[in-house]
């Protein structure tokens, strides 16, 4: 994998499997993989005809944080081994990345924090581009449902713009308040910084959604971050999504 310039930053192992069988988060076996700083690791399920994650899902994927590039290595290694408590996969993809840029709020480390999630690398490799965004509220009383269902909505709405674009590679949704109330994130990867940014923030559905934001507010805090993904393997949907990509 050759060298990367820059060191006091973090790196990440991201994963998505697809089980034989699909699991209810109230089984939810996954306990983090060894050495991992931070582990959130979450279904992504499909909504109800009420706007409500379903509780069981085949699809499962999220992140590990690793305090260093030797730990971060090994776990993206050992691969499908790291997750044997998962049962069996039907198929998995896994990815060794680091962070170029992260702003936002998140509950990931048991409890808030800004702008401190994912400790930046001071120089950008280039190469494929993984996005993670999340979102989260303050309280999710019965008050709360109508505004969450109609985020849920939106969420989905972008997923499927993304999934439209030829710029985006993959893109999944998993959702966290279910399994351990932390904030659901959208995983997307896309073949370079511009086509990410046309999808975000030129006119379209997630621009669009983010101004009847400012005017409503959908959600309570949100985070944005962004990796670049040095080495990848397995498949997801099918194929590697990132492979001969440089």
């Amino acid at each position: 994998m050759g060298d990367f310039p820059g060191d006091g930053h973090d790196w990440l192992t991201v994963h998505r499997v697809r089980l034989k069988a699909a699991r209810d988060i109230k089984a939810n076996p996954y306990p983090a993989p060894e050495n991992a700083a931070c582990w959130r690791f979450y279904p992504d399920s499909q909504l109800n005809e009420t706007g409500e994650r379903l509780p069981i899902s085949d699809i499962w994927g999220g992140f590990a944080i690793h305090p260093s590039r030797v730990a971060a290595e090994a776990a993206f290694a050992a691969g499908d081994a790291a997750l044997s408590h998962l049962g069996e996969c039907v198929e998995s993809w896994h990815a060794l990345a680091v962070p170029v840029r992260h702003h936002g709020t998140t509950n990931w480390h048991g409890a808030l924090v800004e702008d401190a999630t994912f400790r930046a690398a001071a120089v950008d490799p280039g190469g494929p581009l993984l996005v993670i965004t999340s979102a989260g509220f303050v309280t999710t009383g019965p008050d709360d449902m109508p505004r969450i269902a109609e985020f849920r909505r939106r969420v989905e709405e972008v997923r499927a713009d993304c999934a439209s674009r030829p710029e985006n590679l993959r893109v999944a949704v998993f959702n966290g308040g279910m399994v351990d109330g932390g904030d659901g994130m959208t995983v997307s990867i896309w073949r370079d910084m511009p086509g990410m940014m046309t999808a975000a923030y030129k006119p379209g559905t997630h621009r669009g959604h983010l101004e009847a934001h400012k005017q409503k507010p959908q959600f309570d805090r949100s985070s944005f971050s962004r990796f670049r993904i040095l080495a990848s393997s397995g498949s997801w949907d099918g194929s590697n999504p990132v492979a001969g990509i440089g």
